[in-house]
This record gives C-alpha cells, structure tokens and sequence, in this order.
C-alpha cells in the first residue's frame, strides 16, 4: 500500500536518499503535520514561518509559503527539504547546492496519504505511516456511519473582509473542507463550482439558500455579526458556526479531528 502511495509525490533529488544523519526541514505547516504525525519530529531543524505547533515552537524559520529564506536553509544544512507544488524555483535552487527536496503538494486527502507514505519511505518510518493512515481510515469510517438522514446544505467561507461580506472565498469541489462535508453526509451549496475555492458575491450566497454556513475566515475571529443581513435559512435559524481549529483549516493527518469539529458546527 505504502508503495503506492509514495508515487503521488515527486523529488528533486541531487543525491541519495539520506539513510544517517537525517536532518529535516518542512515549508508548509502541512508538512510539518506530516513530520510530526510519523512521531519524526526531532529530525526538524527548520520550519516556515507558519508553523505554529508547540513541538516546533523552538525550531529555526525559514520563510513563508510563498517566500521561503534560501539563505537560512542552506546554513541548516538539511538532508532533504519538503516542498509543495508552489516551490518549483526554491527546489531548483537547492538543487544546485546539492541538497535534497521532496515536493508533496498538500491540497486534499489523498495527498495527506501520499504525504505520508513518501515521507516516510526517506526516513524510515513506513510503520508510523500505515498506522497513521489507519486511524485515518477509522476515522472516516466512523463518520459516515454517522451520517445525518437528510444532507443539509453548507456553505463553508474560507476568507472575507474583517467586519464585512467582502471578497468572499469558499470552499468548492475537490477542496479539503469538501471532502469533509462529503464524508459527513453534507451537500456544499457550491458542489458545481469551477474551482476549489470560488469568490462569490453575496448574491450567490442568497441564490445558494444555505442551511449552515460555516466561516473559517480570519475575520470570523471578529465575529459573525456582518452575516445577520443575509436572508437565508442559516441566518435565520441561527446556523452560522464560526470555526478556528487548525485542522480544519489545512489538509493534515488530524483527520479524526477535523472531522469531530465539522460534525459538532454541523448539529
């Protein structure tokens, strides 16, 4: 299973795989999840800016998603660097100082289990691998016994104007929030958008008539009062759920969580 599961992620890779001496530096929050799921996390000498968890708290950063710290990588002398499908020039560049990348794009589940399973093929840990995309698996399992008789609509805000309505983003077919609901028995209002997250006016949002909405934009930290002018049925039957947790918010292995706080915003 694991064999099949390292194909998903390609490497650029100027030298062998590193077997000694492993010394790990992640660019994504994501793949910080990744590390640190396969019980890996000591072999992190470096991390992106974002990267808040307390096990890494500690650790050198290296820059942001989009602008990662060339410089402070190559000084950490890593073994093999883990990058996403946006860090094509920062992997060519650490390519040409003879150090080792491995691209593992992080946009739903099933790249949470190639992740996993490439990951964990450069540093030896196929057992914590397939154990956590069991409980992955049990997780899902668990959840769509315990789908609702009726699907209820969602829609599910990933980001809006502080104290506004404006710039809306949502989440659409294919996204990780899409996969989830999908799971829990819910139907996205914005199943037969083009993209995995369309802006939408407010129009659509009262075209869409969601029976939830879920808002996991920064803003919603604010509150949720800008929603109270909306005619829909989740305004009006008090279902609009702020929601903050991390899992939520990016693909990781925290799957069985994720889900637990989907399900509870969605009662």
């Amino acid at each position: 299973m694991l064999a099949l599961l390292v194909v998903g992620c390609s490497r650029e890779d100027p030298a062998r795989a590193p077997a000694a001496g492993i010394r790990l530096v992640s660019l994504t929050p994501s793949a910080t999840e990744l590390v640190l799921a396969l019980d890996a996390g000591p072999l992190l000498v470096g991390v992106d800016d974002y990267s808040k968890q307390p096990a890494v708290a500690r650790l050198p950063k290296v820059g942001t998603f989009l602008k990662p710290d060339i410089e402070t990588i190559i000084k950490l002398a890593p073994s093999l660097v883990i990058v996403d499908d946006v860090h094509g020039p920062a992997a060519a560049t650490l390519h040409d100082a003879k150090i080792a990348t491995l691209e593992c794009p992080m946009h739903d589940l099933p790249d949470v289990r190639r992740g996993l399973g490439a990951i964990a093929a450069r540093i030896g840990k196929q057992a914590d691998a397939a154990r956590v995309i069991g409980q992955i698996d049990s997780a899902i399992d668990a959840a769509r016994r315990a789908r609702p008789d009726r699907p209820p609509k969602v829609l599910a805000v990933i980001d809006r104007e502080p104290n506004g309505l404006g710039n809306l983003v949502a989440a659409g077919p294919g996204s990780w929030v899409d996969e989830l609901l999908a799971i829990l028995g819910a139907d996205n209002v914005l199943a037969a958008a083009g993209t995995r997250y369309p802006k939408i006016s407010v129009e659509e949002v009262l075209r869409a008539r969601p029976e939830i909405i879920l808002d996991l934009s920064y803003a919603a930290r604010e509150g949720i009062a800008p929603w109270r002018a909306v005619d829909v049925p989740a305004v009006a039957a008090n279902r609009v759920k702020p929601l903050t947790e991390q899992a939520v918010l990016a693909p990781s292995p925290r799957v069985a969580e994720a889900l637990a706080a989907l399900a509870g915003a969605l009662r």
